[in-house]
This record gives C-alpha cells, sequence and structure tokens, in this order.
C-alpha cells in the first residue's frame, strides 16, 4: 500500500521527475521477505556481475520500490502558531537507540521539539538491534513520523560494526522526520552518487536522498527538508547534490522553508587515495597544519564554498540558524573508529605523524558538518548540545545534535529568490 501521488513535477535542469505524495492511510510500514534474495546478492562481488544475476533481474521491481519507499505514521493533529523549535541530529544508525530515546524526552534543549530532522536511521540492521528506529522514536515521543529509505545494506556494517553477532532482518537504512505539527505532503529526492557503494566495505544497493515534508502551521504550511550529503566524495559533488535538493524544494512552491542535515562538509576529497592526497598537499602548502584545522570549523569560506553559494543564491540563510561558535562533529585520534578510518586512508607514518601533531590539541578538534537553513522564517535562538554521552559515559552518537527556534516571516516581507 502506497500515498497517492500528486501529478508528477519537474525539477532540475534536466526535468527529473519529483513524486509529491500525500500519505494515505494514516500509517504504513516498510516490510519485505526478500532475505534470501539479499543472502545471495551479498556474494556477488562486482556491480556488472550483479546487473547481470537472474536473481537480481527477477527482484528488481521489487528492490526499487523499497530503495524510494516511505514510512509513515500520522495522526489528526491540530497545526501550531508562533516560534517552532528543531532539533537536527545524526543518531549514527540508531545504535544506541534507548539513549537517543531519554535524552530526546528529557534534555532541557530536546525536550518537546516541535520537529526532529534525524539522519541515519536504520529498520531491522542488526548494529541496532533490528529495530525500527523512526517508528520507536516517534511513538516515544509521541510524534508522527515519516521515513524515506536510502538504502537496503547487504554487509553487516562498517568496520565497527561487524562484529555483533545479529543478522539483518529487513537491511534498511535512510533519514526521517518526526513532527508534532500536521504532515501534509511529502518527497523524496535522489542525490547523484559519487563512487559506487556496491564496491564499499559497507555494501549496499541504492544511495543517499533528501527527504522533504511539508507541515501545517496556523501561520502557512512550512516545508521541512532532511539532509544527508555524501562524506566520501570531493565538496564540489556535495554541492551538486546541494543544488538537486534546492531544485526539488522548489518545486514544491512553498514560501518558509527549513532545511537542516549532515552536510558532511568534512573539506576533504575522500573519493580516492589519490583524491585525498593532492587534497592534503594543497591544504598543507596553501594553509599550514593550524590553518588547515581551522578550516573544518569554516568550511564554507574556502573548500565547500559552492555548496553554501548554492543555498545563498537560492534565498537561503545559514548563519543566523546555527551557533558559529561550536563544531558539530570532534575528530578524536583516540577513537578507536576514527582512527581506524585514518590508517583507511593515509599512510601509516602519516598516521603517526598526524597523531604527534595533534597531541597539542589534545588529539581532538571540532569540525562543523551538520547545519541548518532557513528561507521565508527567521531564527530566533541557535545552539549545538555538545558531547551526549549516556549512563555508560559514552557518546550517543558520533555528532552532536543542532536545535534552533524560528519564527514566521511577516506576510508581507519579502522572501529572497534564486539569483542565479
Amino acid at each position: 500500500m502506497s500515498a497517492s501521488v500528486e501529478p508528477v513535477l519537474s525539477f532540475g535542469p534536466h526535468g527529473e521527475p519529483l513524486r509529491i505524495h500525500r500519505p494515505w492511510p494514516p500509517a504504513h510500514r516498510l516490510r519485505h521477505d526478500l532475505g534470501p534474495v539479499l543472502a545471495h546478492l551479498a556474494k556477488i562481488p562486482r556491480r556488472r556481475a550483479l546487473v547481470s544475476d537472474a536473481v537480481y533481474r527477477s527482484h528488481r521491481p521489487a528492490i526499487a520500490r523499497l530503495l524510494t519507499g516511505f514510512e509513515w505514521s500520522l495522526t489528526a493533529r491540530a497545526p501550531a502558531s508562533g516560534n517552532l523549535r528543531a532539533v537536527c541530529w545524526n543518531i549514527e544508525r540508531g545504535k544506541r537507540l534507548d539513549d537517543v530515546a531519554h535524552l530526546l524526552r528529557t534534555h532541557p534543549a530536546l525536550s518537546g521539539a516541535d520537529l526532529v530532522l534525524l539522519e541515519e536511521v536504520d529498520i531491522g540492521m542488526g548494529r541496532s538491534g533490528n529495530r525500527d528506529v523512526a517508528a520507536e522514536l516517534a511513538a516515544g515521543l509521541d510524534m508522527d513520523y515519516v521515513y524515506a529509505n536510502h538504502e537496503i545494506l547487504l554487509s553487516p556494517g562498517d568496520a565497527f560494526e561487524r562484529d555483533h553477532g545479529r543478522p539483518n532482518t529487513l537491511a534498511l537504512h535512510g533519514s526521517a522526520l518526526l513532527s508534532r505539527l500536521p504532515i501534509r505532503r511529502f518527497a523524496s529526492v535522489g542525490l547523484p552518487e559519487f563512487t559506487d557503494k556496491f564496491h564499499a566495505l559497507e555494501k549496499r544497493l541504492g544511495g543517499k536522498r533528501a527527504l522533504l515534508c511539508e507541515v501545517d502551521t496556523r501561520d502557512g504550511p512550512l516545508l521541512v527538508v532532511v539532509v544527508h550529503l555524501d562524506p566520501f566524495a570531493p565538496p564540489r559533488h556535495r554541492a551538486r547534490q546541494m543544488r538537486r535538493i534546492l531544485a526539488a524544494a522548489d518545486a514544491f512552491g512553498t514560501r518558509a522553508v527549513l532545511l537542516g542535515g549532515d552536510f558532511n562538509t568534512n573539506t576533504y576529497s575522500l573519493g580516492s587515495k589519490a583524491g585525498l592526497f593532492w587534497n592534503v598537499v594543497y591544504k598543507f602548502v596553501r594553509f599550514g597544519f593550524d590553518g588547515t584545522i581551522r578550516q573544518y570549523m569554516t568550511p564554507d569560506a574556502h573548500f565547500e564554498r559552492a555548496t553554501f553559494r548554492a543555498l545563498e543564491r537560492a534565498g537561503f540563510a545559514v548563519d543566523p540558524f546555527n551557533d558559529r561558535t561550536k563544531g558539530t562533529c570532534p575528530y578524536d585520534i583516540s577513537d578507536p573508529e576514527l582512527f581506524d578510518w585514518t590508517r583507511r586512508y593515509v599512510p601509516g607514518p602519516l598516521a603517526r605523524w598526524l597523531e604527534r601533531r595533534l597531541a597539542p590539541y589534545g588529539g581532538r578538534v571540532p569540525m562543523r558538518l551538520d547545519w541548518f537553513a532557513g528561507r521565508g522564517l527567521r531564527a530566533v535562538q541557535a545552539q549545538v548540545v555538545e558531547d551526549l554521552t549516556g549512563p555508560d559515559r559514552r557518546r550517543v552518537s558520533d555528532h552532536d545534535p543542532l536545535v534552533v527556534e524560528v519564527a514566521p516571516l511577516a506576510a508581507d516581507r519579502p522572501v529572497l529568490q534564486r539569483t542565479g
């Protein structure tokens, strides 16, 4: 069963279709019985062999439906008026779901939010206990939700997610919006991929998508866009993904837009070791080591400038919606997962040199990867909630949540329009 679909609109330079859904029935779960099929596909080594595989070809329509599928639960909520508070959080798959739920219920800055934008949300993944992360969070917080699937995973997970001993049940991964406001329309837009994730350590089908949901307020409709850009691509490719998202947002025709998510503005080109090498050489020659570290907090100044320029040209403001004094995802050389990631991309001697150079920083430097942006809205207050930990004093997620309070602009106040 699926949502009813409005007439197809077009967006972007090539007229790509955007299908805008009106949810019906009030609740829908993404479920499948493709477990044996996925186990078979996981054993196929290369994309070329996959596309000619008879099992894959016979199940390709069902796989395609999952890769563009939604899950939702909506109730008859009343629109709110006045200021709204939004939280944006990459929850690292929801592996520590109970801690995430507790903080969203009880933390003074997070509890009672009207909107919660979530990235890295699992459904039926062994690494997160085979739970439906979005559905459980929404139920525990008494919120409506829409989940957009991005990928079907054919592996247990990334390097540090492979020894939990729990096979995946549904193997789905995507993003979600939780809302105390009525959700009237939604869509997702596929983002261009830079590398084929079928060949990655975290082997998967599909690719990143942006989730767009229109919610009702008494001040008029508000479009909420949940963004997760590609960390393993060069900055120019992330800008290309952002332009696709902005074109899709324009297709809704909604005046007020709140966009938030993990932009992955890491300032690096991680698509290849050669690209990374020349990226690092350029950084050190132009900025030096300390200057390179400073770039992590101001990615919009140079390396990731094209992504923010796209937002500016589309009429979005960024600075008022963010606390620029704090990072959102620290690089901590003492974190075994981060150090393993470094060693996979950086030769051993250089990794050890990096460890020594970071000693004056305590081995830990802030990075600004997560952002809010708004159009047709006024930011009242913005903050980053740093270093949230569970009862075991371990971080609940590798990212810190963002919080922003927004107010509607007066109806007669002009809204910036796209300039190019």
